[in-house]
């Protein structure tokens, strides 16, 4: 079962390594480490890390976001793909054949400002979603905490006559706590939800379309089968 209190704290962790990663390319190309003088094998060098580990925090954050505000889903993509594909772009310009490598070095780092664009965008958006998800998980979260408050109020020592009213309370917070559980359980059938949509999207998108047969083929094809029945 997805824990939403860990599932926020890890987004929020997550959020800002991605902007540490994006922030750190910046002062490399900035100072110089990373340029487009330099050749595709030792500018790879210099930014392989960081490229690897900013395309597995955006996807990290992309499942999460989408788990967060699933009715932004085609935003989300969106600056998901204007992240990490031209980064894929990046090494693939980098490595291209080419009689002028320096050439590709320019040409990629075109790809990695691009990407690093569409990082700070998809960033934005993740923070705005974290500040104020969809109303499922700000439930979830505020059970939590009551739920908190519950186990410490057992814990109290009180008069007999308060410790009615506290025991009512308590009993109030368990029904509470149930609730949340069946708010966490609608959370795991969302994000399945989301996957299966996402499979079938890939799926609908792999799929060639059938051309419409032309005008003249279909009057051909009457033609003959009209021909046939008169014979």
């Amino acid at each position: 079962m997805v824990d939403a209190e860990m599932l926020y704290q890890d987004y929020s962790q997550q959020i800002d390594e991605s902007e540490k990663v994006l922030q750190k390319i910046a002062q490399d190309i900035s100072s110089g480490i990373i340029s487009e003088i330099l050749p595709p094998r030792n500018l790879w060098d210099k930014i392989e890390t960081s490229i690897f580990l900013l395309k597995e925090l955006a996807e990290n954050v992309k499942e999460v976001t989408l788990i967060m505000k699933p009715e932004k889903t085609a935003v989300i993509e969106q600056l998901f793909e204007a992240t990490t594909q031209p980064l894929n772009t990046f090494k693939e310009t980098l490595f291209r054949e080419s009689k002028d490598p320096l050439n590709n070095s320019r040409l990629a780092l075109v790809e990695l400002r691009k990407a690093m664009t569409g990082g700070s965008d998809f960033l934005d958006l993740a923070k705005e979603i974290r500040d104020k998800p969809s109303p499922l998980i700000q439930d979830i979260l505020l059970l939590k905490e009551v739920y908190a408050t519950k186990e410490y109020l057992a814990t109290v020592q009180a008069p007999e006559t308060f410790q009615v009213r506290l025991n009512s309370l308590i009993e109030h917070m368990k029904a509470l706590s149930t609730s949340l559980t069946s708010l966490e359980s609608a959370l795991d059938s969302v994000k399945e939800c989301l996957g299966n949509f996402r499979e079938e999207s890939l799926k609908i998108r792999s799929t060639p379309t059938e051309p419409f047969p032309k005008l003249s083929e279909e009057v051909s094809v009457t033609g003959t089968k009209s021909d046939s029945a008169r014979a």
